[in-house]
């Protein structure tokens, strides 16, 4: 009797096996021909003819310089966010990028001979405008004004905080090393170097490039540089930022250097390349497909110099593998960004310099270039 239960089970199992392949057949299923290799002991490329996993919405923040030293604490309150006249687009983005053009320290001893920046530690949550995750982009000419020290004391301040930070550290390792984050099905992989060929006239005490074993900043290397975003492509980022500190300051356009970095950029496999550092507003590129925003201008700082006080900042909308990156114009005002009138946006989206003919302009004066974070091989 057992033997006979034993048999109808084998029978039962072998017919069900039978019925699923016929289904298979008839659905003409993946999983159908994923069976057939594995049996033919052909695994090599198993993962590529699985179905595609959706992914999820998000969207990504980047705004150009901010500075919270000098004469900003006179617009500063800790009850009050500087981001609040732009924070409808701000403050629910998923990841906040900023360029912080000061180290948060108390130190008295500055290096730099020339207008050298801090800012008050205490001031730190303000960087924070989003219920999200905001970064620090330190690869720039003002994180070692007040030396070594100063980098490291800046640091750890932002660590207290809970701020994560980019660009600068102990080692080149440290300092060129990206953040990446895993939400929503993707993974993104922000990086941040500047150009330090802008800056020669600085000695390597004053403004220090991160060496093997010393601290410094993260500098672009044509070699180095491209081979960490491709590292970054091959490991299964499927967004790649890479923000760069270049540009010469004040100039409306951008200089051969930085088009050279941001298209080995692009063609290593980043999705976008931002730039600030002019304090000016440059133009922007389409390049294989992918944005380029040469110089965004300032974002909260405390110049004088009136052409400093029109900007723009860009918001990411990634819908799976589609984006919309939307071009905000603003304007400086008591130091903090306002958004500008529909005709001044227009005005500033329509005279920059190269101009982006992918770029649509809307009724309200934003901007709106659409692309795809697949490469175009892909």
């Amino acid at each position: 009797m057992i033997i006979l239960k034993v048999k109808y089970k084998i029978i039962l199992i072998i017919l069900l096996v039978i019925l699923l392949g016929v289904l298979l057949v008839a659905l003409d299923s993946p999983y159908l021909h994923m069976a057939e290799k594995v049996a033919k002991g052909d695994t090599n490329d198993i993962l590529d003819i699985a179905p595609a996993i959706e992914k999820g919405n998000l969207s990504f923040t980047v705004t150009g310089d901010v500075m919270f030293g000098r004469k900003m604490p006179g617009v500063l309150s800790l009850d009050s966010s500087p981001y609040r006249y732009v924070e409808n687009v701000t403050g629910d983005t998923d990841i906040l990028l900023v360029n912080t053009e000061n180290p948060f320290t108390t130190s008295g001893n500055p290096v730099k001979p020339d207008v050298p920046l801090k800012a008050n530690p205490k001031y730190i949550p303000l960087l924070n405008g989003t219920t999200g995750m905001v970064i620090s982009a330190n690869a720039n000419n003002h994180v070692f004004d007040y030396g070594i020290e100063g980098m490291r004391s800046s640091i750890e301040n932002l660590d207290s905080y809970g701020i994560a930070h980019i660009g600068a550290g102990e080692n080149k390792q440290e300092a060129t090393k990206p953040i990446t984050i895993e939400k929503e099905g993707h993974k993104i992989t922000i990086f941040n170097y500047m150009d330090s060929e802008n800056f020669q006239e600085y000695s390597q005490a004053v403004m220090p490039k991160a060496g093997d074993d010393t601290p410094g900043y993260s500098a672009w290397d044509d070699t180095e540089s491209p081979n960490q975003i491709r590292q970054a492509k091959e490991n299964g980022s499927d967004i790649i930022i890479v923000y760069m500190h270049y540009g010469n300051e004040y100039s409306r356009s951008p200089n051969s250097n930085q088009k050279k970095i941001s298209h080995l950029a692009i063609d290593a496999g980043a999705s976008a390349v931002v730039g600030s550092h002019a304090h000016v507003t440059q133009g922007i590129e389409v390049y294989n497909g992918k944005p380029i925003f040469y110089n965004l201008g300032n974002f909260m700082f405390d110049q004088s110099n009136p052409n400093t006080h029109t900007a723009y900042f860009v918001d990411f909308d990634v819908r799976n593998e589609n984006v919309t990156a939307n071009v905000y114009p603003i304007y400086i005002s008591g130091y903090l960004p306002h958004f500008m009138s529909s005709d001044d946006g227009k005005s500033l989206l329509n005279n920059l310099n190269p101009h982006c003919e992918q770029m649509e302009i809307t009724d309200e004066g934003i901007g709106k270039i659409n692309f795809s974070v697949k490469n175009s091989t892909e």
